[in-house]
């Protein structure tokens, strides 16, 4: 990942970086090779590997005020829990609330689906300020899509990440997409995500 980081035009010297999947030791060997601040928090710890399994905030600018948002609903089968990360990132004088976001997967019913994404909303809040939230939302479908861009439009948070198309492929499985980026207080000025990654089996979005 951080050959990647290094490597890649697209990916090269980003201001805010958010990742999942992730242990401390990972996430302060990223952020080192980057010389980024970064804020780390656990959601469980992983039933495969018997590590922490968490969300960090990675960024050149400092960071501030940084909290951990537990979701609702444990995964059916390891009872795993899922989290946000937040924190404030003062880029270039302007102040960002940045949220890492890990939602359970398309496993759990709807409603709870729902439910995970209400509990980022409501920490979230109205307002005008300026907001970046994304991550891995597990989203299979259109119709969760539409369902989840929703539920942040009422508060004003736009997909920015619209129209890049499936973020993964696992076993030729290609859903429409998983991962994204809202924003609000911000301009889209160009959106991708980078195919060629090896060392996710997500492809990085931006």
């Amino acid at each position: 990942a951080i050959e990647e980081l290094h490597a890649c035009e697209a990916l090269r010297d980003p201001d805010i970086l958010l990742l999942q999947e992730m242990d401390e030791d990972g996430t302060q060997r990223v952020a080192r090779a980057l010389r980024h601040n970064y804020v780390y928090y656990p959601a469980s710890v992983f039933h495969w590997t018997k590590r922490d399994f968490g969300n960090a905030i990675l960024t050149k600018w400092s960071l501030s005020d940084p909290g951990k948002v537990i979701l609702p609903h444990r995964g059916l089968a390891n009872k795993q829990l899922r989290i946000a990360v937040r924190a404030t990132v003062a880029l270039d004088g302007v102040e960002v609330s940045a949220y890492s976001v890990h939602t359970e997967t398309y496993t759990i019913p709807s409603p709870q689906r729902k439910a995970q994404i209400s509990a980022i909303v409501n920490d979230i809040g109205n307002g005008t300020g300026h907001v970046l939230a994304g991550g891995d939302f597990h989203t299979v479908s259109n119709r969760s899509i539409k369902r989840m861009a929703g539920q942040f439009s009422e508060i004003g948070l736009v997909r920015t990440t619209a129209g890049l198309g499936p973020p993964i492929n696992i076993l030729g499985l290609r859903p429409v997409a998983l991962d994204h980026i809202f924003a609000r207080g911000l301009t889209v000025l160009a959106a991708g995500k980078v195919d060629t990654t090896e060392a996710s089996d997500h492809f990085p979005v931006w």
